[in-house]
């Protein structure tokens, strides 16, 4: 089991890492500027690409789900036709995204409460990464539909290359190497937007031509299946819910540390993307404990399905621990490397020892969430995810920060609150057993 779980979950891992290196990347070179603006309007910018991402990521888990149990029951026929009316409904939804996001990302910006300057580079990062998006959103639902088939290895070589381009493209673009201008926020996003449109070049050649697990011919994508996407959307519509009820909560979330101060956001931004770089085993994990939990209940076997995430998750622990670790006892070290100016890293580096209190709760409720979405239980996290923020991500933050005036040190309080009740309520709901009668 032990060698199951990490042959799905170490490529699912490298592939999440790579893929939070390309924001990781953005933030580490523009810190060398020291300009908590710049810094300030990535971060509002990215927050806003994550949210249009949730949506991709919700056709993506319900894909994963399906794909998984028809594999498992070895009818890969069905399994090849929900992957093609996925990527269908993937990039509909890609093309809507760019149209609305770019039409209203000045008052997006502006909702939040920045100054005038971070919103207008806030808006121009967002606005070249949606440019776009026709061909690097799908990535999310083509990478859905190879895990559910159990191949991670090929989105995590997609991954690769990505993050190669980006990082080579934008430190080119950012600093202005040898002839190129020097572009600052600008070269980020052009670097980011063009290593995502070859990600989805990639991946959908992947699926055209063969290499993974599923081949989709490509004149399937013009044989629309009402039947069949209305499955795919009837699953995928909790997931966006829960989607939209993270976000909204997250919306707020930043509002509030916007309150606080550019200085205090610029060093914010600084620890969540150090703290990113801990997600990717629970995200790899986590899509293991998915494709485990798909493919056995397609099988029939409940016992092995119950086996894969218990393993899962106390690997996930494990790793995780000892990362939370990591943070606890060298905080200050890490977000040094962001070389950004004294005051902000002073903050970010009380940020990231809090968020080691997070890191178990996290690879739990990561691990379980997905083992519910891999049966097709997509409900299930939803009404976890609408209690963390109402109770926890929103009115404890904004207790901690703003009441009781603890600022920056009450933001990372609140978060850890909000995973800590999560996992146990994940917890609980797992143990209850109802997810092994959810039907896709």
């Amino acid at each position: 089991m032990t060698r199951t779980v990490l042959a799905l979950a170490t490529p699912a891992i490298g592939e999440s890492l790579l893929s939070t290196l390309v924001l990781f990347a953005n933030t580490l070179f523009l810190g060398r500027l020291q300009d908590d603006v710049t810094l300030a309007a990535v971060g509002l910018g990215s927050t806003f690409i994550w949210i249009a991402n949730g949506l991709f990521r919700s056709v993506g888990v319900a894909a994963t789900a399906m794909v998984a149990r028809f594999v498992g029951r070895k009818d890969l026929e069905m399994a090849t036709k929900v992957a093609a009316q996925a990527v269908v409904l993937g990039t509909v939804s890609a093309l809507a995204t760019a149209v609305v996001g770019m039409l209203v990302s000045d008052d997006l910006l502006r909702l939040m409460g920045a100054e005038p300057e971070v919103v207008r580079q806030g808006s121009l990062y967002m606005n070249v990464i949606l440019a776009s998006s026709l061909l690097s959103f799908p990535t999310f639902v083509a990478g859905g539909v190879m895990r559910g088939a159990g191949d991670t290895r090929t989105p995590m070589w997609i991954a690769l290359i990505q993050n190669v381009w980006n990082i080579v493209v934008g430190y080119l673009l950012i600093f202005g190497i040898g002839p190129l201008p020097m572009l600052g926020l600008l070269g980020a996003g052009l670097a980011t937007s063009t290593a995502g449109v070859l990600a989805g070049c990639l991946a959908l050649g992947a699926l055209f031509t063969g290499r993974t697990a599923l081949q989709v011919e490509p004149g399937s994508l013009l044989m629309w299946d009402g039947t069949l996407a209305w499955r795919i959307v009837r699953l995928a519509t909790p997931n966006l819910a829960r989607e939209g009820v993270s976000r909204t909560g997250h919306i707020i979330f930043m509002r509030i540390v916007t309150a606080l101060g550019t200085t205090v956001l610029a060093a914010h931004q600084i620890a969540v993307r150090m703290e990113s770089l801990s997600y990717m085993p629970g995200w790899g994990f986590s899509l293991a404990a998915a494709t485990l939990v798909g493919q056995s209940l397609g099988r029939g076997d409940e016992e092995m399905a119950v086996a894969g995430v218990q393993r899962t998750a106390v690997l996930a622990c494990g790793v995780m621990g000892t990362i939370g670790l990591g943070f606890a006892f060298f905080s200050h070290p890490l977000v040094a490397v962001f070389g950004a100016n004294q005051q902000t890293l002073r903050l970010a580096g009380v940020a990231l020892q809090i968020a080691a209190l997070e890191q178990v709760p996290i690879a739990l409720n990561m691990v379980l969430s997905a083992a519910f979405q891999g049966a097709g239980d997509t409900r299930t996290p939803m009404y976890v995810t609408l209690f963390g923020v109402l109770i926890f991500r929103v009115a404890v933050v904004y207790l901690f920060a703003i009441v009781l005036g603890w600022g920056l040190r009450g933001v990372w309080f609140g978060t850890a609150a909000d995973w800590g009740g999560r996992a146990l309520l994940t917890v609980v709901l797992f143990r209850r057993g109802t997810w092994r009668e959810a039907s896709v």
